[in-house]
């Protein structure tokens, strides 16, 4: 019996996982006219954060933005993303006159300011902190603190 308790407690993990995933997306999705009006209710980038023994690593989905629209900073255990995605209310007509007016359809891309606050799990050298923006993925590489590098002890023998 314990082997079947063992075998099943990752899937309902997982299951869980998931259903956090869609929940998000359908109560977090942006809404005709930009972001939701409070930080805490906007998703947007969808972000993963990593961490290895040197540094903390943090990709973000920055879709169609380039490095100027985008604004890092980290204070203390928090990493913010800032920016602007402009939207696109018109549509240029081709050959020069003034461009045309866009009726939607759909639209799930929203467009305007975000900001999105990233609780580090340990402390990192805020000096040493690097992004690269490529391909539309956000990666920012932070160092960790000395004192949050893991440290090997000499085992001694009395």
């Amino acid at each position: 019996m314990p082997a079947f308790h063992a075998g099943i407690a990752p899937r309902l993990e997982d299951l869980r996982d998931e259903f956090d995933r869609l929940w998000t997306s359908l109560t977090a999705a942006p809404p005709l006219h930009g972001w939701p009006a409070t930080p805490a209710e906007r998703l947007f980038p969808a972000v993963n954060v990593s961490e290895s023994d040197e540094a903390i690593l943090v990709e973000a989905e920055l879709p169609g933005l380039d490095a100027s629209d985008v604004d890092i900073s980290v204070a203390g255990d928090e990493l913010v993303l800032r920016g602007s995605r402009t939207g696109r209310p018109e549509q240029p007509a081709g050959n020069g006159e003034k461009p045309a007016a866009v009726t939607w359809h759909r639209r799930e891309r929203g467009s305007g300011t975000f900001e999105r606050r990233i609780e580090l799990p340990v402390a990192v050298d805020a000096t040493r902190v690097e992004a690269r923006l490529v391909d539309g993925v956000l990666t920012v590489t932070c160092p960790k603190a000395p004192q949050a590098q893991p440290r090997k002890v000499a085992v001694r023998s009395s």
